[in-house]
């Protein structure tokens, strides 16, 4: 069994114990802070056996290995509840169609284009929850809206049928200060709010395995953990 190689269900005791004390020391309360467990390249196994044992958000960067391992983490848990699963990863505009069929949220619009692709292909009843991935470091190749035009393609964004957007998402450049970047990325957020109030953008997405309690003291709403979590990631 995975959990004889891997304590996942001591891992998740461990890590939600951090987010709270993480949570507490900057003056939060721990239920502010969700925890999404990053399943990249992991067996549905162990994100049933994690479901199972309290995670209720998982995260996945790729489409095609989730269209492969959420049916099969779905018929592993039966009756058992669920998982809200995020789109964490980079999305093509081409993929749009199989994202909005596979993901209840998508964290990672990156651009104006990848919103009307996803856009289309919504149903005239539904509601795609969205977060804005942002990008403050100096890395070109680097995807995430650039803080120069945030409020132009946000404004265009929230005025586009069928989706919701609820905040913000980041990854901290690779080459600069974690905190300085969560920081901007939280004024980012303030500023949104100002400019389009009728719009709630409750969600701060920021933090990972290495950086996720820097986020929660600069007010993260959600951490994306993989490795602490599951363990290393396994050979695709």
């Amino acid at each position: 069994m995975l959990g004889a190689q891997i304590d996942l269900v001591g891992n998740l005791a461990r890590l939600s114990d951090a987010i709270g004390e993480a949570a507490v020391a900057a003056g939060r309360r721990p239920e502010e802070v969700t925890l999404i467990g990053v399943s990249k390249t992991q067996p549905a196994e162990a994100v049933a056996e994690l479901i199972r044992a309290g995670l209720r958000h998982i995260g996945e960067n790729r489409v095609q290995e989730a269209a492969e391992k959420l049916p099969m983490v779905r018929d592993l848990l039966g009756s058992d509840a669920a998982p809200i699963c995020h789109m964490i990863g980079h999305l093509q505009s081409n993929k749009a169609a199989n994202a909005v069929a596979l993901f209840d949220r998508v964290d990672s619009v990156d651009s104006l284009h990848l919103a009307h692709a996803l856009s289309r292909r919504i149903s005239d009843d539904s509601v795609l929850p969205v977060l804005l991935e942002v990008y403050v470091g100096d890395d070109p190749r680097r995807p995430g809206l650039r803080p120069d035009q945030l409020l132009d393609v946000c404004g265009q964004i929230v005025e586009l049928p069928g989706l919701r957007v609820g905040g913000l998402m980041t990854i901290a450049p690779l080459d600069g200060d974690a905190r300085t970047a969560f920081h901007q990325v939280r004024e980012m957020k303030q500023k949104l709010a100002e400019a389009f109030p009728r719009i709630y953008f409750g969600v701060l997405s920021m933090g990972m395995s290495e950086d996720y309690r820097l986020a929660i003291e600069e007010g993260s709403t959600e951490v994306r953990v993989g490795t602490a979590l599951f363990g290393p990631r396994q050979p695709r």
